[in-house]
Protein backbone atom coordinates (compact mmCIF):
# COMPACT_ATOMS: atom_id res chain seq x y z
CA UNK A 1 0.00 0.00 0.00
CA UNK A 2 1.25 2.87 -1.17
CA UNK A 3 0.32 6.52 0.70
CA UNK A 4 1.16 10.42 -0.28
CA UNK A 5 2.11 12.91 2.20
CA UNK A 6 2.89 16.28 1.98
CA UNK A 7 6.17 17.45 3.08
CA UNK A 8 6.63 21.31 3.55
CA UNK A 9 8.95 22.61 1.11
CA UNK A 10 11.49 23.91 3.87
CA UNK A 11 11.42 19.90 4.89
CA UNK A 12 12.50 19.13 1.20
CA UNK A 13 15.56 21.31 1.10
CA UNK A 14 17.14 19.81 3.87
CA UNK A 15 16.49 16.37 3.02
CA UNK A 16 18.80 14.33 0.98
CA UNK A 17 18.16 13.44 -2.60
CA UNK A 18 16.02 11.36 -3.46
CA UNK A 19 13.80 12.63 -1.01
CA UNK A 20 10.96 9.73 -1.05
CA UNK A 21 14.13 6.97 -0.24
CA UNK A 22 15.43 9.62 2.48
CA UNK A 23 11.77 9.75 3.56
CA UNK A 24 11.38 5.94 3.90
CA UNK A 25 14.75 5.97 5.68
CA UNK A 26 13.90 7.83 8.43
CA UNK A 27 10.71 6.57 9.10
CA UNK A 28 12.47 3.05 9.27
CA UNK A 29 15.24 4.74 11.48
CA UNK A 30 12.07 6.06 13.69
CA UNK A 31 10.32 3.28 14.29
CA UNK A 32 13.24 0.91 14.67
CA UNK A 33 14.58 3.39 17.19
CA UNK A 34 10.85 3.26 19.13
CA UNK A 35 11.28 -0.20 19.19
CA UNK A 36 8.47 -1.00 16.92
CA UNK A 37 10.04 -3.12 14.01
CA UNK A 38 13.67 -5.23 14.06
CA UNK A 39 17.01 -4.28 12.37
CA UNK A 40 15.92 -6.88 9.38
CA UNK A 41 12.55 -5.02 8.90
CA UNK A 42 14.01 -1.83 8.86
CA UNK A 43 16.38 -3.25 6.58
CA UNK A 44 13.55 -4.34 4.45
CA UNK A 45 11.94 -1.70 4.42
CA UNK A 46 14.92 0.63 2.95
CA UNK A 47 15.51 -2.06 0.53
CA UNK A 48 19.12 -2.56 1.88
CA UNK A 49 20.71 -5.97 3.30
CA UNK A 50 20.88 -5.84 7.54
CA UNK A 51 24.78 -4.45 6.95
CA UNK A 52 23.79 -1.55 5.15
CA UNK A 53 21.24 -0.77 7.49
CA UNK A 54 23.56 -0.55 10.05
CA UNK A 55 25.76 1.65 7.98
CA UNK A 56 22.52 3.89 7.72
CA UNK A 57 21.91 3.45 11.56
CA UNK A 58 25.48 4.35 12.44
CA UNK A 59 25.21 7.88 9.57
CA UNK A 60 21.82 9.22 11.72
CA UNK A 61 23.43 8.69 15.54
CA UNK A 62 21.52 5.72 16.10
CA UNK A 63 22.68 3.10 18.88
CA UNK A 64 21.88 -0.63 17.68
CA UNK A 65 19.05 -2.63 19.81
CA UNK A 66 20.08 -6.18 19.60
CA UNK A 67 18.09 -8.35 21.84
CA UNK A 68 16.72 -11.97 21.60
CA UNK A 69 14.12 -11.02 18.80
CA UNK A 70 16.47 -9.78 16.80
CA UNK A 71 18.85 -13.18 17.18
CA UNK A 72 15.92 -15.38 16.79
CA UNK A 73 15.47 -13.51 14.02
CA UNK A 74 18.90 -13.56 12.98
CA UNK A 75 18.77 -17.55 13.10
CA UNK A 76 16.14 -18.41 11.35
CA UNK A 77 17.12 -16.17 8.46
CA UNK A 78 20.38 -17.97 8.13
CA UNK A 79 18.88 -21.22 8.42
CA UNK A 80 16.48 -20.13 5.60
CA UNK A 81 19.12 -20.16 3.04
CA UNK A 82 18.56 -16.79 1.69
Amino acid sequence: MATKIRIPSRVVEVLEKPVERTAVELIAIGLYRDGKITLRQAADLVSVDAKEMLEVLEKHDTYINYGIEELEEDIAYAKSGE
